[in-house]
C-alpha cells in the first residue's frame, strides 16, 4: 500500500499552528475543512446574506475563545465562563490579602523594563540576606503503594510517569504525616482535571470526601471516574480568591477537613492560604494541608502571605517585583535549545556555557539567585503558616529531573496534634 493511501485513511487535523504549544493543533476537522471550529479564520458578513452561518465571533463572556454567529444566543446560555449566580460561597476578595486588590491587579513587571544598576542592588539584596539567614530545605521523597503499583503498566510513558512520581510522594508524604485519613475531606485547590483527588481516593476508604475548587471547566476529568452517587465527590468551580469554604456543605458536614494542591500557579496558593486561614466554624478541623509550589513569577505584593516578613528585611515592593522576574531563573536552563546544549556537552563535555551576560552573571550564578529567591518567598509563606498555629516543613519532594518546581510544604495543626 502507498504512503498515500495510507495518509487517506487517517484522521484529519486542524492546520492552526498553536504558538504556545509549537505544534499544530490536534482537533480532528472535517474532510473539506482545513481548521477546526476554534480556529477558523474570520469572515466577513456577506451583505447580501446577514445570516451567513461561517462567521466566529469573540465570545462577549470570554474574548479567549469563539462561537459562531448564529448560534450566539445558545452559546451564552451554556458557555463556562458566564456568570455566575449569586452562591453563599462567594465573597469577592475575601482571600485577597489587601482591601484594595481590585487597585493593584497589574503589578507584573518585566526585567527588561527596570534599570541593571536596580537589578544588581536587589540581587545584591537578596545574597546579603541568604548569606545572613541560610535557609535549609531538606530532601523528603516518599511513595505511595497504590500509585506505584499503577506506574508498572507498560503503557505510561515517560512524561505521564514523571506526573504519577509526584503524585505518589504527595501521598507518601501525607502519609508519613498522618494526613491520610479516611472519614476525612480533602480540598484540592486549583485542581484541574483533578488527578491529585483520584488518586488520594484511590488510597483511602469509602468514607472520604473530596471535594475539587477550580475555577475553569477542563475536558477529561478524573473525578468523573469517581463515585458521585453518594454526595461525598463535588466540583465547585470558583476562583479562590472569593472563596468561603465555611459555606460548603461537604465541608460543614465533614469530621476533618485536609487542603492539598498541585502546582498551584503563583498567588493562588496565597489565596489558598488566606482560605484556609480564613475558616471559622470549621477551624478546628483543619488538621493540615499540602501543597507544592510553583510559578512563581505569578505571585503579587498585594497577596503575597510573607509580605510582612519580607518588609522586616527590608524587601520593598518594588523589590519584591523585581524578584518575580528573577525566579524565572531556576526554571529556564541556559537559554539555550536542547539540540544545541547537547551537542556542547559533546564537544567540551559540559552540559552548561560560562558566557557572562549583561549583568556579568554565568548561567550557574543566574541559576542559583533564581533558586535563592524561590526559597526566600516560599519561607515567608511558611513563617506566615506557622503564624496560623501550624507546625510545618519545606522539602524537596522529587528529584530536580521530574520537575524543577520541586518543594512542597507540608503543615500540621499544633491544636489538632495535642
Amino acid at each position: 500500500m502507498s504512503v498515500s493511501k495510507v495518509d487517506e485513511n487517517l484522521p484529519k487535523h486542524c492546520s492552526f499552528y498553536v504558538a504556545r504549544k509549537k505544534r499544530k493543533c490536534r482537533m480532528l476537522v472535517k474532510e473539506t475543512e482545513m481548521y477546526c471550529c476554534e480556529h477558523q479564520p474570520t469572515r466577513e458578513l456577506d451583505a447580501t446574506n446577514d445570516t451567513e452561518r461561517g462567521i466566529r465571533i469573540p465570545c462577549p463572556y470570554d474574548r479567549k475563545h469563539t462561537c459562531f454567529a448564529h448560534k450566539l444566543e445558545k452559546h451564552l446560555k451554556i458557555c463556562n465562563s458566564r456568570p455566575k449566580e449569586n452562591e453563599p460561597f462567594i465573597v469577592k476578595g475575601i482571600n485577597s490579602g489587601s482591601p484594595n486588590i481590585h487597585d493593584e491587579i497589574d503589578e507584573s513587571v518585566t526585567l527588561s523594563t527596570k534599570p541593571a544598576d536596580e537589578i544588581k542592588r536587589v540581587i545584591d539584596l537578596i545574597n546579603k540576606i541568604y548569606n545572613e539567614n541560610p535557609l535549609v530545605i531538606k530532601e523528603k521523597i516518599c511513595e505511595h503503594q497504590v500509585v506505584e503499583n499503577e506506574m508498572m503498566d507498560p503503557i505510561y510513558g515517560e512524561k505521564t510517569k514523571k506526573h504519577l512520581r509526584q503524585v505518589s510522594s504527595v501521598l507518601g508524604l501525607l502519609l508519613e504525616n498522618k494526613l491520610l485519613n479516611s472519614n476525612t475531606c480533602f480540598i484540592e485547590f486549583g485542581a484541574g482535571r483533578g488527578a491529585l483527588s483520584y488518586w488520594i481516593s484511590k488510597a483511602t476508604s469509602d468514607e472520604t470526601n473530596i471535594l475539587l475548587i477550580e475555577k475553569a471547566s477542563p475536558k477529561h476529568k478524573k473525578d468523573n471516574k469517581l463515585d458521585k452517587t453518594s454526595d461525598k465527590v463535588q466540583r465547585v468551580r470558583a476562583d479562590i480568591i472569593d472563596l468561603v469554604l465555611d459555606e460548603i456543605e461537604l465541608v460543614n458536614k465533614s469530621e476533618q477537613i485536609i487542603g492539598v494542591t498541585k502546582h498551584l500557579c503563583g498567588a493562588a496558593t496565597d489565596f489558598t492560604i488566606r482560605c484556609l486561614a480564613n475558616l471559622s466554624k470549621n477551624k478546628q478541623k483543619l488538621l493540615g494541608f499540602l501543597m507544592t509550589f510553583c510559578c512563581h513569577h505569578r505571585c503579587s505584593w498585594s497577596s503575597f502571605t510573607g509580605r510582612e516578613y519580607f518588609e522586616k528585611l527590608g524587601i520593598t515592593k518594588s523589590d519584591f517585583q523585581i524578584m518575580c522576574g528573577l525566579v524565572s531563573w531556576a526554571t529556564c536552563g541556559t537559554g539555550l535549545s536542547r539540540q544545541r546544549r547537547e551537542e556542547i556537552a559533546k564537544e567540551t563535555q559540559e552540559s552548561v556555557v560560562k558566557e557572562k551576560n549583561v549583568l556579568g552573571l554565568t548561567a550557574e550564578e543566574k541559576e542559583q539567585i533564581g533558586l535563592k529567591c524561590k526559597n526566600l518567598m516560599n519561607w515567608g509563606c511558611l513563617l506566615f503558616i506557622q503564624d496560623m498555629g501550624f507546625d510545618c516543613d519545606l522539602h524537596y519532594y522529587v528529584k530536580r529531573e521530574i520537575t524543577p518546581e520541586n518543594v512542597c510544604i507540608v503543615a500540621k495543626n499544633k491544636a489538632a496534634q495535642s
